[in-house]
């Protein structure tokens, strides 16, 4: 994703324009995010940067979390494949803490397994598939 472009983070228990206004602000507060707002009616936030996007969601998410609102979020654990070391494992997990909407990713050698939290509208188990794909490795 480009830089300065929107970033819409869903929301969740952001029911009134005081919960709405009490985002807004952490987002405000948040060094990086350039513009923000918090749009009631669609339940999200929008957020642009001109720093690192994928760095720029998880910050915002955990401003957010800190306020005591959630974001909808997905846990899963998937196989991971033609991990032959260490290494392998921590560079598929750096690959899958790289890509926008991921907020943890933790991938185990011994286990050959990757555990990866994201945010489903803003990446797909498909896309960190081709993301771990790419980079030499197969994610199940």
């Amino acid at each position: 994703m480009k830089v300065n472009s929107p970033i819409y983070i869903p929301l969740e228990n952001v029911d009134s324009e005081h919960c709405a206004l009490i985002v807004d602000k952490a987002l405000a507060h948040t060094k990086g995010i350039q513009t923000h707002k918090v749009e009631l009616n669609n339940k999200r936030a929008v957020i642009t940067t001109d720093q690192n996007p994928e760095e720029m969601v998880v910050l915002a998410v955990q401003q957010i979390r800190d306020r005591g609102y959630e974001v909808p979020t997905l846990k899963k654990t998937y196989p991971v494949t033609n991990l032959s070391c260490a290494s392998c494992a921590g560079n598929s997990e750096m690959t899958l803490q790289n890509q926008l909407g991921v907020l943890s990713a933790q991938v185990n050698f011994a286990t050959t397994t990757a555990q990866v939290e994201f945010i489903p509208s803003l990446t797909s188990p498909e896309a960190l598939k081709a993301a771990v794909q790419e980079a030499g490795y197969d994610l199940m």
